[in-house]
């Protein structure tokens, strides 16, 4: 990756913000509905009212026609998109014209660059970054703010909880420049990366709850049963109550390596297991015990406000509000109690799934909320119930149009080996069915007609097809 020239890049729109600030213009930020997308949004938030400037902050679920004519109507002078807008540029342009726009975001963009000077994508892809390990959302909004005032590294944790939240770390270590993050992090002695167990609940749950509620990796006959879970502890010796942060050194080593040999003994895949064990960031900024402490807790409390419609507490919790900390709290006990009854409903029904040559897609309905689809489908490729390197798309109904179905793919690195890129076969399919689609090679997502189902399992597995063919020929 081109380091350098994204820099560059950062600090041209961040000259940008900056201009604005001192014109006195309300700086319209627009951010995506997950921790990744909240974190970013946080960020720029707090750079632009560190210049004294004044802003007006959006968390929505996707950038769509309607939205940016929504915006246009607004008549701004500047709009900054975080964490999304890479994958809308034309629509940018075309409604936005008269405007200054700063697309800060991680995601493939349509193309390297904005005809006009007065739009600029800061994005690392079109500098050689991986999209999907090198730097997400919040890390583009960090390096932005950094440009705009080197005060702002005091955001580096809040960068890194957006990294986690986006599965930045999924082998285990982190990549690209979310190690510069990092490091500045800990110059400034705001957050430090150890080598612990990578299952969420270290600070707020007990063991017991640590591992029946794991899904990424699944632990094999402990999770989905708290009974189970609390019967294997005691075999090995813990304490079910305890939780892990207040665990000695050497109990939290004797932990790894029970759990270990148990993924071991249980056949699981070497992938799941390399994920067992890896970077874990956690900051000072907050005591132990406090799901804030540590960057995967405090991820999943952000995701839960975004899931259930209030990013903009997410936001507020970035920005240091206790108040909105509590009301989250409470939220991400119901967001917890939805993913395991996602996670019940896909292992008990997994029978209907659709299973095409190329992909496994399974149609929801109302069973899962829409908000989930993504997680189901990891849940399904952790649970064992799918061939890892056969794509997994969730349906379910859209909770905000009736008509129209959201999907989210998922898939494994053996199965990009292949030659699949989700990301791209989800935009062709969508384009084809009148719908909106996008994302990475790994992890992407679709919205269409509802009435087209099959339509969309057929051409699905077309696109995919292409892919694997295509790859071939190359070879």
């Amino acid at each position: 990756m081109d380091r350098g020239a994204f820099l560059e890049r950062a600090r041209e729109g961040a000259e940008l913000i900056k201009m604005h600030i001192e014109l006195g213009h309300t700086i319209r930020i627009v951010s995506h509905r997950d921790a990744d997308g909240i974190t970013a949004g946080a960020i720029l938030a707090r750079a632009v009212a560190r210049e004294g400037g004044t802003f007006q902050l959006s968390i929505v679920k996707q950038v769509s026609e309607e939205l940016i004519k929504d915006l246009a109507a607004e008549k701004h002078r500047i709009y900054v998109f975080s964490d999304l807008g890479s994958g809308s540029m034309g629509l940018i342009e075309k409604y936005l014209e008269g405007a200054t726009v700063v697309v800060a975001d991680h995601h493939p963009p349509e193309r390297d660059g904005f005809s006009t000077d007065s739009h600029v994508l800061v994005n690392p892809v079109p500098f050689g970054a991986n999209s999907v390990r090198d730097l997400s959302g919040s890390g583009v909004a960090y390096f932005v703010a950094r440009e705009m005032n080197e005060k702002n590294r005091d955001l580096a944790y809040i960068a890194l909880v957006g990294a986690v939240g986006d599965m930045q770390e999924i082998d285990g270590t982190f990549h690209g420049m979310n190690t510069d993050i990092i490091e500045d992090g800990k110059d400034l002695g705001i957050l430090e990366v150890r080598k612990e167990l990578r299952l969420f609940g270290r600070e707020s749950r007990p063991l017991r709850q640590m591992l029946a509620y794991s899904t990424n990796p699944e632990i094999p006959e402990v999770t989905g049963d708290e009974r189970k879970a609390i019967e294997w502890l005691r075999a090995k010796g813990f304490d079910p109550e305890v939780k892990y942060w207040q665990l000695r050194e050497e109990e939290k080593r004797k932990l790894h390596d029970a759990l270990v040999i148990h993924l071991i003994k249980h056949g699981a895949p070497k992938e799941a297991i390399d994920r067992l064990i890896g970077d874990v960031v956690v900051s000072p900024l907050y005591p132990e015990g406090d799901p804030r402490h540590e960057a995967r807790e405090f991820a999943t409390l952000l995701n839960a406000t975004g899931r259930l419609n209030a990013g903009t507490l997410g936001v507020a919790i970035c920005l240091g509000d206790e108040d909105a900390y509590r009301r989250a709290r409470k939220m991400l006990d119901d967001y917890k109690r939805e993913q395991i009854e996602a996670r019940k409903f896909i292992i008990q029904n997994w029978s209907m799934v659709d299973e095409g040559e190329h992909a496994y897609v399974f149609y929801a309905g109302r069973s899962i909320r829409d908000t989930l689809v993504g997680i189901a489908a990891n849940i399904a490729i952790n649970a064992g119930l799918v061939d890892p390197e056969k794509p997994v798309v969730v349906l379910a109904d859209s909770d905000e149009d009736e008509s129209l179905v959201k999907g989210s793919a998922r898939t494994t690195e053996r199965a990009l080996e292949k030659g699949y890129h989700l990301g791209d076969a989800l935009r062709e399919v969508a384009e084809k069915l009148g719908g909106e689609g996008g994302g990475h090679a790994i992890a992407a997502g679709i919205r269409f007609p509802r009435d087209r189902i099959e339509e969309f399992i057929r051409l699905f597995n077309e696109a995919l097809e292409k892919q694997v063919e295509g790859k071939g020929s190359e070879g």
